[in-house]
């Protein structure tokens, strides 16, 4: 179930919640926030798993690590220990390349080594790569990050082994988007303004003119805020490219054509009012809307696109950048 609350969307979980735009996740049994990190489908917790109740052995520096009997219980519900096939997908995405050194390094932190507590000695094995709990039902494995070279590979461990714990959980795409998918709308965390949003393909589109304050009320039809309360707000070129909440963007030319290829479904009444802002005045509010694309081509220039209502025909033009045009935000869901 999701909610937004405040000015962050939460995925409620039983035991778990997860908050965006930048990921943590609070494990509600103990109240700990762990921070995360997206990749693929899935969110990563970049801190160590610390549940007490779970914990087999905490070292000198106070770092919890798990036996392999109790790591599918350790992770807060909602989130589990990744499995060969999760950390081999993660390790191609972040630890390949020229950046995996560091890469490694910032994902590692501190963590270093395992024990083994069938050795009475409780040293630390490993010390010089950190080791992470590997689902797997067969065999005792965990995922070395070797630090200094910045390589990442499956071991098999000792039975008696003890390692940290990194759970992931599924992203929820909307969620980050700040879009409640059950009534789809988005909530814009500025100034929790709400937005109707529909999917089209792999993107998401506002099906209201955006309305985020920039000013004053001369982003508003005849400068009076009740229009701005209709139409949305219009914009200069450069504000409509700031405009948009974070993750969101303003379409481009391709995104554009995407968007009306399709004129059958397209909702002429809502594209094709409220005008635009003119050097000397404004466009028809009745009869046409004009929107702001992020593709310019001359100089001093936006790319504009006219939605008429009446004929149900578009037209695209070059506008000056100082010109009052609407904003529609879409985003990729990815």
């Amino acid at each position: 179930m999701f909610s937004f609350v405040g000015r962050l969307a939460v995925a409620l979980l039983v035991v778990a919640e997860v908050s965006y735009a930048e990921p943590s996740i609070r494990d509600n049994r103990d109240g700990k926030i762990y921070k995360a990190m997206s990749s693929g489908s899935l969110n990563w917790f970049t801190d160590n798993l610390s549940f007490q109740k779970k914990v087999s052995f905490r070292d000198d520096g106070k770092n919890a690590y798990y036996k392999q009997k109790d790591w599918s219980a350790s992770c807060p519900e909602g989130s589990h220990v990744p499995d060969i096939q999760e950390w081999t997908a993660f390790s191609k995405d972040r630890f390949t390349g020229p950046r995996k050194v560091s890469n490694v390094k910032s994902f590692a932190g501190k963590t270093r080594g395992f024990y083994d507590l069938a050795d009475a000695t409780r040293k630390i094995q490993g010390k010089d790569a950190a080791y992470f709990a590997v689902n797997d039902p067969n065999d005792v494995r965990a995922m070395m990050l070797d630090i200094k070279r910045g390589n990442a590979k499956l071991v098999t461990l000792p039975p008696e082994a003890v390692v940290t714990v990194r759970c992931v959980a599924e992203r929820d795409l909307y969620a980050e988007k700040f879009v409640n998918r059950k009534e789809m709308k988005l909530t814009d965390p500025r100034d929790n303004q709400m937005y109707k949003v529909e999917q089209r393909d792999d993107k998401l589109w506002m099906l209201t003119n955006l309305k985020y304050s920039l000013s004053s009320a001369k982003q508003c039809l005849l400068e009076d805020t009740t229009f701005c309360k209709k139409f949305g707000r219009f914009y200069t070129y450069n504000d409509a490219k700031k405009a948009c909440p974070a993750g969101w963007h303003l379409p481009d030319d391709g995104e554009w054509r995407d968007f009306q290829k399709d004129r059958a479904k397209l909702n002429w009444d809502n594209l094709g009012r409220g005008g635009c802002k003119d050097w000397d005045g404004y466009c028809n509010s009745e009869l046409t809307g004009h929107y702001w694309s992020s593709t310019s081509i001359m100089k001093n220039t936006g790319r504009s696109w006219e939605f008429r209502r009446q004929a149900k025909s578009i037209d695209r033009t070059d506008q000056n950048v100082q010109k009052g045009l609407y904003v529609r935000c879409v985003t990729e869901l990815n």
